[in-house]
């Protein structure tokens, strides 16, 4: 018997919980600074973002599961400053030169690890951590 019909169920995707006192706020930084796309989904009767995602695809690509969600699901509550991803991405020096060229310099230079990888770490306008590598 394999592991996955012994266990009858597999992770289609996976995504970090933020947190976020402020969700308009995080979504704009989101945007304006990493250039991804984000949908806050529901609001309280004040207006606040309750439940939200920030995700680095064309929404409409998203919406339809061409591929699998990449992004961070935000919730409200108090920022929990610490590491949240170990994120890969491809074009790692791209994405180091376009937050430094939006103005956002809590970014470390890229360097290439002992195991062969590049890693550079970015601290989100909430004080969340995270790695990325390629």
């Amino acid at each position: 018997m394999s592991k996955f019909s012994e266990k009858g169920y597999f992770v289609k995707e996976n995504a970090p919980i933020y947190l976020t006192l402020d969700m308009d706020r995080t979504a704009k930084w989101f945007e304006d600074i990493l250039g991804w796309y984000s949908n806050i989904v529901e609001r309280d009767n004040n207006g606040n973002g309750c439940y939200g995602v920030v995700f680095d695809m064309l929404p409409e690509v998203e919406r339809v599961h061409f591929a699998p969600f990449t992004g961070m699901q935000m919730f409200y509550g108090t920022p929990e400053p610490r590491r949240i991803s170990f994120m890969q991405v491809v074009g790692i020096e791209k994405m180091y030169d376009y937050v430094i060229s939006k103005g956002w310099d809590k970014i470390t230079k890229v360097v290439v690890q002992p195991w062969g990888g590049k890693t550079c770490r970015l601290t989100t306008i909430d004080g969340y951590i995270i790695d990325i590598f390629e």
